[in-house]
């Protein structure tokens, strides 16, 4: 079994939909959409999204008709946080946060930026309908890998 899974049309939809929406200048960008199955920490915090630029090497493994010079970014979401997610709206906003992370430098060539003081402000501005979003995704998604935890714990435990 592979950690990585391909995107499923509903990620694939909301992913197009946020990029015609909310970015469109990065229509003609390749992204790689894939779920992960296994928990990924960072700084202590469950990641429930992430995207990152294409190496030289993913780029040449990747090209082929649909992406004829390979993918420029890869987008990787936690395959929970996607299915609990109450609802479009949140997905919505996963997909969202991470596409404020592209970006494409004066020469034209795609590149990753962090967290920027403009990028806090049109998050506050785009979820002031839900401003805690995250960290309640984030808490229901830590606790359901903690239930799974404790249930294989218990099932080793119990010689099953």
């Amino acid at each position: 079994m592979f950690r990585y899974e391909e995107a499923d049309e509903s990620l694939v939809e909301v992913f197009l939909n946020v990029v015609e929406s909310f970015f469109p200048m990065y229509q003609n960008l390749k992204f790689k959409l894939m779920f992960d199955t296994k928990k990924r920490v960072k700084g202590g915090k469950v990641v429930l999204s992430s995207v990152e630029l294409a190496s030289e090497k993913v780029k040449f493994f990747s090209k082929d008709n649909i992406a004829v010079e390979g993918y420029d970014y890869i987008v990787t979401v936690d395959k929970k946080a996607w299915e609990v997610s109450a609802n479009t709206k949140d997905r919505e906003r996963l997909i969202r946060h991470e596409m404020r992370h592209v970006f494409i430098d004066e020469k034209g060539k795609p590149k990753i930026v962090g967290h920027e003081i403009e990028d806090f402000y049109a998050e506050i501005e785009a979820n002031k309908d839900n401003p805690e979003w995250a960290r309640r995704l984030t808490i229901l998604v830590e606790d359901i890998y903690e239930q799974e935890r404790e249930l294989t714990k218990e099932a080793k435990t119990q010689g099953v």
